[in-house]
């Protein structure tokens, strides 16, 4: 007999347009009495990690709280040193270190640091290949061995080659427009190499990926790390509500949950109605950011990287929904936030972009 089967978790992150027909739909069948409650976490088996994860699903947890869970991994408020870390943590531990952010702007910055810290420059960016304009991000790719890059299409499912999975590229074999990567992290398909080429799509050329030191809280809902950091960065408002709690969650103990900047309050908030009562819902002046937007870029400008200005686009992964429902107005950015936690770009024909087979290398120029 067939029969449907519905899962899911309201306390993650909400669609910023929705009418809410799958909550009303589950909560029919909770009346029903055909509803299961999990409560097996498969994530992780670190008491503390799961301890805290639970009292932040439901409720804002208390300063002392949040200064008890990261004790040492705070990372500080200098980005460019931070990265630093994550990446001499990287190295050390030979697992990936992957930076969650509130806002696309958020993650461009972590990137450029990284590139930064990797000795890429504006001269070579300004010669990189575009990447996939799904992704929100401006910064040409530069193919040099060693980068980290997260794949942005879903090429090649069988073997690997899928949105949101992290390779590392291995081999040059054209400028910047053609190259072999290596899938890397807890991916089940790690080890598997791909050849990366252009595609082409409405009129435009561009690679199937783009960087992967940073992704958004947003796009990470449903991804299982073992190390990395948060950044909530938006200057003046809290991170939506649910946001702390899916950002900690993805991570699967305690000693691999970092975070970046000021610690507050405001920016875990869980998903549900504002209850002033209880919960500090406004930042306080002193946990506001400076909302200059040159700050970074100067600090990159006294390292001698200036040019390192090719940034993310404009519009973000709104972490306040209120604020984001201003901006949907054209349907590529609603999806943009409905999108499918481990799948959140359409799937493509493009063909097995992963298949090492000669090709005509004069297309590429």
């Amino acid at each position: 007999i067939p029969f449907t089967v519905v899962v899911a978790d309201f306390q993650q992150l909400q669609p910023v347009v929705s009418g809410g027909f799958c909550e009303r739909m589950c909560q029919a069948f909770v009346e029903r009495g055909c509803s299961v409650t999990l409560d097996t976490i498969y994530r992780s088996k670190d008491e503390a990690h799961l301890l805290f994860c639970n009292r932040i699903r439901d409720s804002q947890p208390d300063r002392p709280t949040l200064r008890s869970y990261f004790a040492d991994r705070h990372l500080g408020n200098d980005l460019h040193d931070a990265v630093a870390t994550g990446m001499a943590i990287q190295k050390r531990t030979g697992d990936i270190f992957v930076w969650l952010c509130s806002t696309n702007k958020g993650a461009a910055e972590v990137n450029k640091a990284a590139l930064d810290l990797q000795g890429i420059t504006g001269e070579d960016l300004a010669t990189g290949y575009a990447c996939d304009p799904a992704s929100k991000s401006d910064t040409p790719i530069v193919a040099k061995p060693g980068i980290l890059l997260r794949l942005t299409r879903n090429n090649g499912k069988q073997r690997g080659f899928v949105n949101g999975a992290i390779a590392v590229v291995r081999q040059v074999l054209q400028g910047n427009a053609v190259f072999i990567v290596e899938l890397v992290g807890q991916n089940r398909r790690a080890g598997t190499l791909f050849l990366v080429h252009p595609m082409e799509e409405d009129g435009s050329r561009f690679l199937p990926c783009t960087y992967g030191y940073a992704t958004t809280i947003r796009r990470a809902q449903g991804a299982s790390l073992i190390q990395g950091a948060l950044w909530f960065d938006q200057h003046r408002h809290a991170a939506g509500r649910g946001y702390g709690y899916v950002g900690v969650s993805r991570f699967r103990s305690r000693a691999g949950c970092y975070i970046f900047g000021k610690l507050r309050r405001t920016d875990f908030l869980p998903v549900g109605e504002p209850n002033p009562a209880v919960e500090v819902l406004e930042r306080e002046a002193d946990s506001e950011s400076d909302d200059s937007e040159d700050e970074y870029a100067a600090g990159l400008a006294m390292r001698g990287s200036s040019a390192l200005n090719c940034g993310e686009s404009d519009y973000e992964d709104h972490a306040d929904p209120e604020a984001a429902r201003h901006l949907v107005v054209r349907g590529d950015i609603a999806g943009d936030f409905e999108e499918d936690p481990g799948d959140f770009l359409r799937d493509t024909e493009f063909g097995e972009g992963q298949e090492l087979a000669p090709i005509d290398m004069s297309d590429f120029t």
